[in-house]
């Protein structure tokens, strides 16, 4: 009989291995805390990991695209600020609310696009300028104290459960479908991969750049307002703690550690499994004692390694199941 060699995309490895590694965290979790690998335990991790898996669900997108969202954390705080303020409790304010803060991501998202585009100035350098923008915005608007409280209706997305499952997770669940059939199932989503991969070979393919680059860094912005709510819904109130550097930082490692390169290799869905993963690691080091400086010097040596491995072990210009479907006649990608 003749054999048949099944070869796994390198989207598939890279999943396969992440799994692996999420075994074993729990694996030496439950043997550190025997407590900690009970099923309501477990969906507890998860839970933690809803505000960060959301965000980094954005930043891989960007990452993909071969840029770098570094105002994401201003986002998840702006976000915050504004929707407990305007809220102020009243269950009525919310729809409303929630229109206002996502038009405000939009913006931010697509303005940072545009100016890429147009200006070619480097992703890191606009978004590190975007971010002090919108910090300088929200606590002008704040006056630099907090108030106000989220809705019902915002605080049960937090604190709710549908039986053993936490509201959150069951809403993160339908974020990350929605998600992963934008990117793999429409030319919007796919076409960002060519982006990272090589923008002027994109571009003279068809792909109108200028609008995917658009279309990325608002999606980073809705994403991050997103994860902004979730965390409102966590604590109810207005915090200058919540997003900031921690979340944009974890993000871009959640991002590497999922997989994704900055040269259109990568998935969105990885993110998710990667905040998982630095969730239970954080989850790990704080049952062992270690303190906030072994953490960080942990993240950064997980970013180094992780992005080491895939950029070495990443051929081609991505995955093999993203490609061009074919040309119109006007030269547009289609």
């Amino acid at each position: 009989m003749r054999r048949t060699n099944v070869r796994l995309s390198r989207n598939t490895r890279v999943m396969i291995a992440l799994t692996v590694v999420l075994f074993v965290l729990f694996a030496v979790s439950g043997i550190a805390r025997p407590q900690t690998i009970r099923p309501r335990n477990i969906i507890e991790v998860i839970r933690q990991s809803v505000p960060l898996g959301i965000s980094a669900v954005g930043q891989s997108a960007v990452i993909i695209s071969g840029g770098i969202d570094l105002s994401m954390g201003e986002v998840i705080t702006m976000t915050n600020i504004i929707a407990t303020d305007l809220m102020a409790g009243r269950r009525e304010r919310t729809v409303p609310v929630i229109v206002l803060v996502y038009g405000l991501g939009v913006v931010i998202g697509a303005a940072t696009g545009l100016i890429i585009a147009k200006t070619d100035i480097h992703p890191m350098v606009m978004t590190f300028a975007m971010g002090s923008i919108v910090r300088g915005g929200y606590l002008l608007y704040s006056g630099g104290a907090p108030r106000g409280r989220v809705s019902p209706l915002i605080r049960s997305l937090g604190s709710e459960r549908i039986g053993l499952f936490p509201v959150s997770i069951v809403f993160y669940l339908l974020v990350l479908a929605v998600v992963i059939f934008v990117f793999a199932g429409t030319r919007w989503g796919r076409s960002v991969y060519y982006l990272g991969a090589n923008r002027k070979a994109a571009l003279y393919t068809g792909v109108p750049v200028p609008q995917r680059l658009i279309f990325t860094y608002a999606f980073s912005s809705v994403m991050a307002v997103t994860a902004g709510l979730v965390l409102s819904g966590y604590i109810g109130v207005g915090s200058f703690e919540v997003g900031g550097d921690e979340y944009m930082l974890n993000s871009i490692a959640a991002g590497v550690v999922g997989g994704s390169t900055f040269n259109g290799v990568g998935t969105v869905a990885g993110g998710a499994v990667g905040a998982l993963i630095i969730t239970v690691i954080h989850s790990v080091m704080t049952f062992l004692g270690v303190a906030e400086t072994g953490r960080l010097v942990m993240r950064g040596v997980i970013i180094i390694v992780m992005v080491a491995v895939y950029m070495n072990r990443a051929t081609g210009t991505g995955p093999a199941a993203i490609r061009p479907r074919r040309f119109r006649r006007a030269g547009k990608w289609e």
